[in-house]
């Protein structure tokens, strides 16, 4: 079953500030007219939206969260994650990060896994239904399905 993740409104409000201050720089730089400071910002303003657009916008539309038979596959962007269920050590539902992950809200499940070298991990996911996700999540893990 596939559970796409929710966006917090932060995320949007990002978005927006980037989008004023590309307008504002190339509003700056047309007022001022040949003054080339100015266009080195409003350059280095749109260049920056469009790192921004190019690499968060397809994260928003391709990042999900995948619970086959055998594993947990944690997508988003080129960025994905294979867990199987056995790795899974501890699901934590309802945590508050700001920490940078495959995750696209401050409210997120942690999942504490372990790696093949016997490390621990952590990774935060943001589904939409997170209710859901964790009564699945768990029943897999468990070995209840």
């Amino acid at each position: 079953m596939v559970f796409k993740s929710k966006v917090g409104v932060t995320f949007y409000i990002v978005l927006l500030l980037q989008v004023v201050m590309t307008v504002a720089f190339i509003v700056l730089a047309i007022v001022l007219g040949p003054v080339w400071t100015t266009w080195i910002f409003a350059i280095a303003a749109v260049f920056c939206a469009a790192v921004f657009f190019l690499f968060c916008i397809p994260a928003v539309k391709d990042t999900a969260y995948t619970i086959t038979d055998d594993y947990l596959l944690v997508k988003t962007g080129w960025y994905e994650l294979e867990l199987p269920y056995t790795d899974i050590i501890e699901i934590t539902p309802n945590i508050t990060s700001i920490i940078m992950e495959p995750a696209l809200s401050f409210k997120r499940v942690e999942i504490k896994y372990k790696t093949p070298r016997g490390m621990r991990e952590i990774v935060h996911v943001s589904p939409v239904n997170e209710k859901e996700f964790v009564l699945l999540l768990e029943s897999q893990v468990r070995g209840d399905l």
